[in-house]
């Protein structure tokens, strides 16, 4: 096996900071409590034998619940026994009861595949919008530029919550998260009528962490602050790896939440089945309990919770490919 063909599965605990790490080397790799565990997890709630984690030819790494008795979750949503579901650098996996974010080092798949096909109906920026608001061309894939022209609207809609969220992971309060985010956006539409980023200088997500880095760093150097925010706090944005970490949790936040919006307005499943999908997808309610309160199946709501997964994680894995 080459060098460049090693992978390695770290999951890094998100309850007590310890790392189970183990290299790829041909066969599934094993979570649970299992002492032959390559992926050992101690939490009593997890199965001996609760996952398995393998690597295909390309290098994509996907995960297979065991049919493990609390079940495993990826970005908040289940996968039952019998699913697989590829995971990412980022992710946020649960086994029994104990968090992981996940990190792959080495080969992860191909870097220039084309994006899956979206669900989402296209939008146009109108001429009011162009001619009053400007509009932003963004080229998001740096393998293969795909070039997006957006609203400003869109453009605040869909990246605000994220630089927010960000500047609250770093102790930032509510109006302050507020005003970094809008400082943000300023500096993007004073740049130009029209922005063109550059697909070589790095991939678009980095790009927006580094412009809300600095709209940080500007300003607490103007309020006389120190660099590092408050020592209280849990980040030091001078960390860059503990800042990359955080703004990676973010950001899976946000790809999560615009992916289910998508899925919701561009399909016609019903209410009721969104609440199955909400209760024992999300919740983790017992499939028992949901089926009795919705008047539905256990199948129904199975096979509603996988379709609704499906879709998200196809919509969570272009954004990915978009915006790096």
């Amino acid at each position: 096996m080459s060098t460049d063909d090693i992978t390695t599965i770290i999951l890094e605990s998100l309850d007590d900071g310890s790392n189970q790490s183990a290299i790829y080397e041909g066969a599934p790799l094993l979570v649970g409590r299992s002492e032959d565990a390559q992926l050992h997890v101690s939490n009593s709630a997890a199965s001996r034998s609760h996952a398995s984690i393998r690597v295909t030819e390309e290098g994509g790494v996907w995960i297979d619940d065991l049919k493990s008795r609390m079940g495993t979750q990826l970005n908040w949503m289940r996968i039952d026994s019998g699913e697989t579901a590829r995971i990412r650098t980022g992710d946020r996996l649960r086994i029994g009861t104990q968090e992981f974010t996940v990190r792959i080092d080495g080969k992860d798949g191909p870097e220039d595949e084309a994006p899956p096909k979206s669900i989402e109906k296209p939008t146009s920026v109108t001429e009011d919008q162009y001619q009053t608001r400007g509009s932003l061309l963004i080229q998001l894939n740096a393998g293969k530029t795909i070039e997006r022209e957006l609203s400003w609207e869109t453009f605040w809609d869909r990246y605000v919550p994220l630089i927010k969220g960000f500047a609250r992971r770093a102790g930032a309060g509510e109006e302050e998260s507020d005003d970094i985010a809008q400082e943000v956006m300023t500096n993007f539409f004073k740049s130009a009528s029209r922005f063109e980023y550059d697909p070589s200088a790095g991939r678009f997500r980095g790009y927006l962490k580094a412009c809300t880095l600095n709209a940080m760093r500007s300003r607490w150097r103007r309020q006389n602050r120190e660099v590092d925010i408050d020592a209280g706090t849990d980040i030091v944005i001078a960390d860059e790896n503990h800042a990359e970490h955080e703004w990676e949790q973010e950001w899976i936040r946000s790809a999560i939440a615009r992916a289910l919006d998508i899925v919701r307005r561009n399909t016609s499943m019903s209410e009721q089945s969104w609440e199955a999908f909400e209760l024992y997808g999300r919740r983790e309610i017992p499939i028992t309990e949901v089926a009795e309160q919705l008047s539905m199946t256990p199948e129904a709501i199975r096979q509603v919770k996988s379709r609704i997964s499906r879709l998200v994680r196809v919509e969570i894995e272009r954004i990915r490919i978009e915006e790096g």
